[in-house]
């Protein structure tokens, strides 16, 4: 029997493939998904967003400067004109130093704003004595946005990490696809042979014509393995090129690349990776870092709703000038300005009650981080436990592999001695596939737990 046209085509295209393929290990995609992805650049602007917001918080302390002036003319006479201008540089709180000059004259001008002819400087001090003394909304900003900064630092490496978990899945599957096409191609390949040397022997009567019939059955199978197994391959490497972008658009797996190592090579290094990311601290996760520095944000909102109790004391002094000129200004404590503000509410519902829903807000936040912690901890034990279990089964899983090639072995030597039939031969190759396909599937299932175990530590140490 001739080989079918959809073998030639397949053999055609594997071997086209493994000519123009451009060779891609695990570590090189994840280092282009890092760098050209565009959800990785998304979660490096959350670490520029923090700090343009603390840098935004902190200009609350750049100086302030006002003026303002008025004028009025009646009848060709100056009724009065005014003149306010004043730098007012914030301090640590709510205090704000000041220094302004004011001027005033006019036939008409109220009495309490006139100044010298020259205008009259001054030096002030403006104080919060009560509430804003230890805290107040703009020095709340500065702390939180510092905190903040961790915050978005903890978001960007949370955003990293579950890109790099589902890229890394999407790759280890796509090489469980190869090593599948692999086996199937090997397989097909005995299967083919033996066709051709049974149709060779049934044509000078050493082999009923049945036994072809037979043999090209089974190798119709095999074909029919290996398509099905490059169609799975075709659907991983478009998932896996979702995440492989270039030059600001996703680049072509299917077409343009094939992996470097196999799934084998990185089953024996992820056994290595198992050692020192089984028992990481799972504290370092960015989830947990999100909340600890969330619950910095809300303690800091608490500390300033607690202040917003406290009623409003302003005290305002201005030392005046004693000297005209505004260019030989001299200050003395028989010259000054002063007065003081009070606000009180009466009933305090606003702010006490603002003051205990910021208290529930941090209480909730402290029990989600809890409830976090004790979520990665029983995670992380369950993946131990799973690990064990593995473990065992990918011994078990490769000593029924290589079993089941021996008793092939020794089959081929009975049949090749003709103490076997081709039912027993095929038998015993379908469960060496089998048990090879098996054999991947743990080795992929273990590799998916050590990236499972690389993502509940939030360590981003996902090359191998």
């Amino acid at each position: 029997m001739k080989l079918s046209f959809a073998f030639i085509f397949l053999i055609f295209s594997l071997s086209s493939k493994s000519q123009n393929g451009i060779k891609l290990s695990y570590n090189d995609f994840i280092n282009n998904v890092l760098q050209n992805n565009p959800l990785a650049q998304r979660a490096e602007n959350e670490k520029k967003y923090g700090k343009l917001q603390y840098k935004a918080a902190r200009g609350n302390y750049d100086p302030l400067i006002s003026g303002n002036y008025d004028q009025k003319q009646f009848y060709g006479n100056n009724y009065y004109t005014t003149l306010n201008a004043e730098v007012k540089q914030p301090l640590f709180t709510s205090q704000y130093l000041k220094f302004g000059y004011d001027y005033g004259t006019g036939t008409n001008i109220n009495p309490e704003l006139y100044t010298p002819q020259n205008g009259l400087p001054y030096l002030g001090l403006e104080v919060g004595v009560l509430q804003g003394l230890l805290i107040d909304k703009r020095r709340a900003e500065v702390l939180k946005s510092k905190e903040y900064l961790n915050y978005y630092d903890a978001e960007k490496q949370v955003q990293l990490n579950n890109l790099l978990f589902e890229s890394s899945q999407r790759y280890f599957e796509w090489l469980f696809n190869a090593k599948q096409i692999a086996l199937n191609n090997y397989f097909m390949e005995a299967a083919r042979q033996r066709l051709t040397g049974i149709e060779a022997l049934a044509n000078i009567g050493e082999k009923a014509a049945v036994d072809t019939i037979e043999a090209a059955i089974f190798y119709q199978t095999r074909l029919l393995d290996l398509q099905n197994a490059l169609i799975d391959n075709q659907k991983s490497a478009n998932d896996l090129s979702a995440f492989n972008w270039q030059n600001n658009g996703p680049a072509g797996f299917t077409n343009n690349f094939e992996p470097l190592d196999s799934l084998d090579y990185y089953f024996n290094k992820a056994k290595i990776i198992l050692v020192e990311s089984l028992y990481q601290n799972p504290v370092t996760n960015p989830v947990i870092s999100k909340y600890n520095s969330l619950q910095k944000v809300l303690e800091i909102e608490n500390r300033l709703k607690k202040e917003m109790i406290k009623p409003v004391l302003n005290v305002k002094y201005n030392v005046l000038s004693s000297n005209s000129s505004v260019l030989n200004s001299m200050f003395s404590n028989n010259n000054y300005k002063w007065g003081v503000n009070l606000t009180f509410p009466l009933l305090l519902r606003n702010p006490a009650n603002e003051y205990k829903m910021s208290k529930i807000i941090s209480q909730n936040n402290n029990l989600e981080l809890s409830n976090k912690t004790n979520d990665l901890n029983f995670k992380i034990n369950t993946l131990k436990q799973t690990i064990s279990i593995l473990s065992a089964q990918l011994q078990n899983a490769e000593r029924s592999a290589n079993y089941s090639k021996q008793l092939v072995e020794a089959e081929k030597l009975k049949f090749s001695n003709g103490e076997s039939s081709l039912f027993m031969m095929n038998t015993r190759e379908n469960k060496w596939l089998e048990s090879e396909l098996k054999l991947t599937e743990y080795k992929l299932k273990f590799i998916k737990t050590v990236l499972n175990i690389i993502y509940l530590n939030g360590s981003l140490n996902y090359k191998l």
